[in-house]
């Protein structure tokens, strides 16, 4: 089969760690948000970051049909959350972070945000 040798599959066994990985760091950097937003009323950014957890969850479970080898479903979900990702996690961050610094927790939580 094209493509679908067993090299193919390391690499893509390695790239859906990767995303879990980002999807664990995503889904911390939410929580240690909360906290922030719970103890002192400002959070690292001005994401909801209840909103945050579940999109990270949702990106997460996004990853399941790769695992089941689904590779068709896996690549849909995969070019919905780069749309949605693209947008709200990049780009609207990267306005925001231009327009109003200050309502980030830091300049540098800003860029790693984006």
């Amino acid at each position: 089969m094209l493509g679908f040798n067993r090299t193919y599959f390391m690499h893509f066994r390695r790239l859906l760690y990767l995303q879990l990985f980002y999807a664990i760091l995503g889904l911390l950097f939410n929580l240690i948000s909360w906290w922030l937003v719970s103890d002192s009323g400002k959070g690292l950014t001005p994401t909801d970051p209840k909103g945050g957890i579940i999109a990270m969850l949702v990106y997460a479970a996004f990853l399941i049909p790769g695992k089941m080898n689904r590779l068709t479903l896996y690549r849909g979900l995969m070019l919905l959350a780069v749309l949605i990702f693209g947008y709200s996690g990049i780009i609207k961050h990267i306005l925001t972070l231009a327009q109003s610094p200050e309502v980030y927790y830091s300049l540098a939580v800003g860029v790693l945000a984006i």
